[in-house]
């Protein structure tokens, strides 16, 4: 098989030679060293044969001296189709064009996805990425992701993990993380437990400190629950101090009061739809209208981005980007409280829940229309845990000189 493929790599004549010597012409063939292959004797005097181009020219050289003649009846190989393709300067164009394009999609980056957790802020992660030269087009070669990784930590320390993922063409940013966590005071530090709100104590259950609450106190927010000196345990014992920790679970009671108005603006749409399309080339847009956009507030625009891959790990640097544009018209529209109800009381109900450390035990609503607005006055008694540390400034009571 990889004889046959140099032969035609190398181009092959396929001849027809005629004459009554034919005895003459094989024995000078053979002492020319020229290679005959795939003889086939169709008559008396005519014989097919296959030469290569380099025997087929010395043939020419000596064929004077055999008396025969020969005649060309096809011709393979490598050289024959260069030589027809040659004045073909289109075809020959898109092949260097063609391998231009495979040499820049593979030594260069022309796709970023992210899988950014949401604590992150992903718009400073890609500008800091981008300015570390990490954008569409970058070549391959200068990606450094070991010291790109270790960059983006320093640069973002709510990051606990930080990847570049390379699959042919196309880069995946990985990161994940978490908020800043709260502020803990030393550990050597004297503190105490104070209410962070106002509530009716249900639990207390006290780590280090001196519990100064117990089931069923009221307390108000700043009050002490558990203090940093700690009272002696024996006769003649002394008082300490300590790092207070612990929690204090109370009933307490929240009050929110939230309005909004009856009478809206809400969209009718007219039917009216209108395409905008673009042409993303690496970093450059080519847009196919005229200014930035449609501008005004009384339409919906939703924008979509076809990239087109040749497979799942090379994609090409083109993108084809809609912009749809769905119009209507704004009418008011006049609500009752009743009709906003569940809405409102949905919407404060969990903005107030997600402040509670505990849970909701019970809530109560009022809903009237004052000046053309819906007033909800809403009340959610929950248990939940109110003790917060703070920095405890008792001193230690000095000892009674009459005991010593």
């Amino acid at each position: 098989m990889i004889g046959r493929l140099w032969l035609l790599a190398c181009g092959q004549v396929r001849v027809r030679v005629t004459g009554a010597s034919l005895t003459r012409f094989l024995n000078l063939c053979a002492a020319q060293g020229i290679t005959l292959r795939q003889m086939d004797r169709t008559a008396w005097n005519e014989l097919h044969a296959t030469l290569s181009i380099r025997d087929f020219r010395m043939l020419r050289r000596h064929m004077g001296r055999t008396g025969c003649r020969v005649h060309i009846l096809r011709k393979r190989g490598l050289p024959f189709l260069a030589a027809r393709l040659r004045p073909r300067t289109a075809l020959w164009g898109g092949a260097v064009f063609a391998v231009a394009l495979c040499w820049l999609l593979g030594t260069h980056v022309w796709a970023i996805q992210t899988e950014i957790a949401p604590a992150i802020d992903e718009t400073a992660v890609m500008q800091q990425l981008s300015e570390m030269g990490v954008r569409i087009g970058m070549p391959i070669k200068k990606l450094n992701t070991r010291q790109i990784r270790w960059k983006m930590m320093q640069l973002q320390p709510n990051i606990t993990f930080f990847s570049l993922n390379l699959r042919g063409n196309s880069l995946t940013v990985v990161a994940y993380g978490s908020t800043d966590p709260p502020e803990v005071l030393d550990e050597h530090a004297i503190t105490k437990v104070v209410a962070a709100r106002d509530g009716v104590v249900t639990q207390v259950r006290t780590l280090e400190g001196q519990p100064m609450v117990r089931a069923g106190d009221a307390v108000q927010t700043g009050d002490t629950l558990i203090s940093g000196l700690v009272e002696p345990t024996r006769e003649g014992g002394k008082y300490r101090t300590a790092h207070a920790r612990g929690t204090v679970q109370a009933y307490t009671t929240h009050t929110v009061q939230a309005a909004r108005p009856l009478i809206e603006q809400s969209k009718r749409y007219t039917g009216k739809i209108r395409h905008q399309y673009a042409l993303v080339m690496g970093n450059k847009r080519l847009n196919f209208y005229i200014g930035s956009g449609i501008a005004g507030g009384t339409c919906d625009k939703i924008i979509t981005t076809r990239h087109f891959w040749l497979s799942d790990s090379v994609v090409l640097p083109v993108a084809l980007v809609t912009q749809t544009y769905t119009f209507y018209e704004r009418e008011p529209t006049t609500r009752t409280a009743e009709d906003v109800r569940v809405d409102m009381l949905s919407r404060v109900l969990g903005e107030t829940a997600a402040d509670i450390d505990g849970m909701v035990t019970s809530h109560s609503e009022t809903l009237t229309e004052q000046n053309g607005a819906a007033v909800l006055y809403l009340t959610v008694h929950a248990e939940e845990q109110i003790g917060t540390e703070a920095v405890d400034d008792s001193t230690v009571p000095e000892e009674n000189a009459e005991t010593q």
